[in-house]
């Protein structure tokens, strides 16, 4: 059955209890209080999942190359967007909290989640400072061999995005395929990250991962539920309705030619 379907059989069935209310007080009273709740159990029956953003880079200084430029946000553009979620009191949390609450078995509206990969120093430096002064928190994923190498975080940056309150989370040591590696290349990649984070940041352990390049294949799925992670994200676009799948979530990468109106379109429920 639809969704569709099943929304316009729950507000004919709420319209037909109205129509059929009896004459006591008390019976009357009883079914309204019925009528009511399938009305609005259908009104809210639709729920298409959580939007889950992609970013890269942060930077005023957009590269030249096309893909560089592709990946690159600049400020005054990501602070709109920021502008445009806290006028439609639009939470963005973290990926492990999102992870959090559907396990829980909740389906939360009016929030999203941003992401930036790779780990860029501008991660800090520009990123942080605007989601803090929007109310917002984020999900970092950061390849841990590249932090301490020049233009990428640094450890004390690393403390610092997560004393804010924002998740710093895998991404490969290397930025590797992880699709390309045999099982072993998979687990120092994955493992190796998780060993360096529990080494140089302690607790609590990253709990959500991103694929480089959002390649994963079976192998994958089995390494991250062996090193401890409850979800991994990949570049398939759409929004996370649910755990079915849960080291195969979607993404919706943010683009650097993204207007306002782009931005509204990807959050859209």
């Amino acid at each position: 059955m639809s969704v569709a379907y099943a929304v316009r059989r729950l507000i004919v069935v709420a319209v037909l209890a109205f129509a059929l209310l009896p004459r006591s007080a008390e019976a009357g009273a009883q079914t309204r209080a019925r009528a009511a709740t399938l009305a609005t159990h259908a009104m809210t029956a639709r729920w298409d999942g959580v939007p889950v953003l992609m970013y890269h880079r942060v930077d005023a200084d957009v590269p030249h190359d096309a893909v560089g430029r592709d990946l690159t946000i600049e400020p005054a553009a990501f602070a709109a967007q920021l502008r445009y979620l806290r006028a439609r009191h639009i939470a963005a949390i973290t990926a492990d909290e999102l992870i959090a609450r559907l396990g829980r078995g909740e389906r939360p509206r009016n929030i999203v989640v941003l992401t930036f990969d790779d780990g860029y120093q501008d991660a800090a430096t520009a990123a942080l400072p605007l989601l803090r002064e929007y109310g917002a928190r984020g999900t970092f994923y950061v390849s841990s061999g590249f932090i301490g190498t020049p233009h990428h975080l640094t450890w004390h940056q690393m403390r610092a995005l997560r004393d804010a309150g924002m998740e710093v989370a895998c991404h490969g040591t290397f930025h590797l395929d992880l699709a390309k590696l045999d099982r072993a290349g998979q687990e120092r990649e994955a493992a190796g990250c998780m060993k360096r984070f529990t080494r140089y940041l302690g607790a609590p352990a990253p709990t959500t991962y991103a694929y480089p390049a959002g390649k994963y294949d079976a192998t994958t799925v089995s390494v991250m539920r062996e090193i401890g992670m409850r979800a991994a994200f990949t570049e398939i676009p759409g929004d996370v309705a649910g755990l079915a799948h849960p080291f195969a979530l979607p993404r919706l990468r943010v683009r650097h030619d993204d207007d306002l109106a782009r931005f509204a379109e990807l959050i859209a429920p």
